[in-house]
């Protein structure tokens, strides 16, 4: 592992890998986005084009997946999102490569978070910020990406944090094709999965407890031969955490394993859940959230967590400067496999 040089001149906010993890896209305070691609020969990474994208800090983008063209999402502090296309006759570097193609500016606060949905969904994103709110956008006709539709406005947090306090937001979807449409949330140190309802609505469907401190990063893993769910969270108490999500439906079917760690902290205690929020069969699915897992290995901040495309590693980063990378073991234990830090 080694670093590159992305010619920012201010802090780093994201990094997101196109679908191929051929390309990166980085942003930064400067308010300037760059896109960078893999030379095969070399290995190392190129500038492909940097081009200034918000008036504020951008701190969160997204690539949208590839049978949807070569299109980047962004937020920034100055409350808007914008989708940026790829021209692939543009020359490189010359400024005019990624076109934007719409701004969206319903929030009334500094955006935090972005994240396309999966494919299966449509052309789908979700964006999150300070002001409380959870908005997603469907672009209705696929041949006019100019045009996006605000579909859902949620309230996650009904008083905003004061502008001189510190916060936080994240999201993220869940992947599976096979279940009901569904994203969890994280509004300062509170964290919600939501899914649909027969009505077509967002509404809670549990909590993930146990956070001290501001979340930091939250990821929905893929499930890729699993028959429940995994989500971790980034906390800045200095903890990672790592939560089993189960359902049972009220068809009378119970697929929740009851197998579970006699020392899971099983939370019964959620909000409501919604009677209407139908699983892909017509069952009701009812979200029964159990921590799983608990870490402080960073010993400080954990600002990053992220999945591998099967589910089965979670990468993390913290204030010790490392990359820790967790496996679960024989007996579904999560434990510490590898230790990254980067050459100076």
């Amino acid at each position: 592992m080694k670093p590159f040089l992305t010619g920012h001149s201010d802090l780093v906010h994201d990094i997101s890998y196109d679908f191929y993890g051929r390309r990166v896209a980085t942003c930064s305070s400067d308010q300037h986005i760059k896109v960078f691609k893999l030379d095969k020969e070399t290995n190392e990474w190129e500038l492909s084009e940097s081009w200034k994208a918000h008036d504020s800090s951008i701190v969160s983008l997204d690539w949208a997946a590839p049978e949807f063209g070569r299109i980047i999402a962004s937020v920034s502090y100055d409350k808007t999102i914008k989708l940026w296309e790829e021209d692939p006759d543009a020359l490189e570097l010359s400024g005019k490569r990624w076109q934007k193609l719409c701004t969206l500016n319903d929030a009334t606060g500094p955006l935090f978070s972005v994240k396309f949905a999966p494919s299966h969904l449509g052309l789908r994103l979700a964006a999150l910020g300070n002001d409380g709110k959870l908005r997603l956008y469907d672009a209705l006709e696929s041949s006019d990406l100019r045009s996006w539709t605000l579909t859902s406005e949620i309230t996650v947090l009904n008083t905003p944090p004061a502008s001189h306090l510190q916060s936080d937001f994240c999201l993220s979807w869940c992947p599976s094709r096979f279940s009901t449409e569904r994203l969890v949330i994280s509004a300062m140190d509170q964290a919600t999965i939501y899914q649909r309802n027969k009505q077509g609505k967002l509404v809670p469907a549990g909590h993930l407890k146990g956070h001290t401190g501001l979340i930091r990063s939250i990821a929905w893993a893929p499930s890729v031969g699993r028959w429940y769910q995994l989500i971790a969270t980034g906390c800045k108490d200095g903890k990672l955490r790592i939560f089993k999500v189960t359902e049972s439906r009220n068809n009378g079917t119970n697929i929740i394993n009851e197998e579970n760690d006699n020392n899971a902290n099983i939370e019964r205690d959620g909000p409501p859940i919604d009677s209407s929020a139908i699983d892909a069969d017509g069952s009701v699915a009812n979200l029964h959230v159990e921590l799983i897992s608990e870490h402080s290995d960073h010993q400080g901040e954990v600002w990053s967590v992220s999945w591998n495309l099967t589910g089965t590693i979670l990468s993390s980063t913290g204030d010790d400067g490392k990359i820790r990378l967790w496996k679960a073991s024989y007996s579904n234990e999560f434990r510490c496999m590898s230790v990254v830090q980067a050459a100076r």
